[in-house]
């Protein structure tokens, strides 16, 4: 799953580290192999070469034993393989105690030291807040097909109105998820299915402003072309849905919406990736959405699904003010 580039940047540092780490051990080995008296100056040289280099301690010098060397570090390594396993886990409290423990025993080295304290630095960032966060909060994602079908068609049947999940059914199994292109006389549903998920933001300072569209102006929409959209059904069960539309080189969808009962199941993730492939196919290098800032859960499901913070805007309303964030993901086209 892709990460937010505060995470990446945190694991490539401990890998980073690492790597130094091993090179002072391989060092110390090939300056240890050489006797002592093969050449007059030869200890001096090796002492002041690892010292200076590596901050190794005195008392390794006077003992001469790479095991010594291999035991200096073995406490700094061990923590640093934990942490890249807990980051790993999204597990952010122990993270943090080993990247204390890293630190410790960085002390004698300004370049480990200085790269410790980087680690430590990027724990704080909202980003790397968020991607722990998410742990418990991003819905799991789940590995179905979701083509794009023949307009108003369900498993190639034709369909008259489709019917909206109610909010209190539950999950059944081994159900038929499809995605299939929306209609203009679909507008009814794709309006039903956006308040029932929006209405939760009724009481929002400002309420969300999808709450004040009508089916009427949905259909007007999508019949002059300026928008498109796509149904997620659950057999024949009008259940998700998002809508788009085509900014230059960009494919940009907004008003996600997924019913509440039928969430954490992976349907916001196929839509997002129904967009994505809409994109590519379209030949367009972006796929992009805004966001408020205030839902957080939202913007991490976009982060960890590779898109990042563009843009950041104040939208001012009589009702109240937004802090909007743009996200894109490159499509690779």
């Amino acid at each position: 799953m892709p990460k937010p580039t505060s995470i990446r940047a945190m694991q490539f540092i401990v890998y980073f580290k690492l790597v130094m780490i091993l090179i002072v051990l391989v060092l110390s080995f090939l300056l240890f192999a050489i006797p002592a008296d093969f050449s007059g100056g030869w200890n001096d040289f090796r002492t002041d070469t690892l010292k200076s280099m590596f901050g190794i301690a005195d008392q390794i010098f006077t003992i001469g034993h790479l095991g010594t060397v291999a035991l200096n570090f073995s406490i700094p390594i061990a923590a640093m393989v934990l942490m890249l396993f807990f980051i790993r886990r999204r597990k952010q409290f122990p993270a943090l105690i080993t990247g204390f423990v890293v630190l410790w025993f960085s002390s004698n080295n300004q370049i480990q030291l200085l790269l410790s304290i980087v680690i430590l630095l990027l724990f704080f960032l909202r980003s790397t807040r968020l991607y722990f966060r998410s742990a418990n909060s991003v819905e799991p994602e789940q590995e179905i097909a979701a083509q794009p079908e023949l307009p108003n068609t369900v498993n190639g049947e034709l369909q008259d109105t489709p019917k909206l999940a109610p909010k209190s059914l539950t999950k059944k199994k081994d159900v038929q998820v499809t995605i299939r292109e929306a209609t203009p006389e679909d507008s009814e549903t794709i309006h039903s299915l956006m308040h029932i998920a929006f209405e939760e933001y009724k009481s929002a300072i400002p309420p969300s402003s999808a709450l004040t569209e009508t089916d009427e102006s949905v259909q007007e929409a999508m019949r002059s072309g300026k928008e498109s959209a796509v149904i997620l059904f659950e057999d024949d069960t009008a259940t998700a849905m998002v809508r788009y539309k085509y900014i230059d080189d960009a494919i940009y969808f907004f008003r996600l919406s997924v019913i509440p009962s039928r969430r954490r199941r992976g349907y916001a993730r196929q839509l997002v990736k129904w967009i994505e492939k809409q994109g590519v196919s379209k030949g367009l290098n972006i796929s992009r959405c805004r966001v408020r800032q205030s839902i957080q859960n939202n913007l991490v499901l976009y982060q960890n699904m590779g898109y990042e913070i563009v843009d950041q805007e104040l939208i001012v309303r009589p009702d109240g003010t937004v802090k909007a964030l743009t996200l894109e993901k490159k499509l690779g086209v």
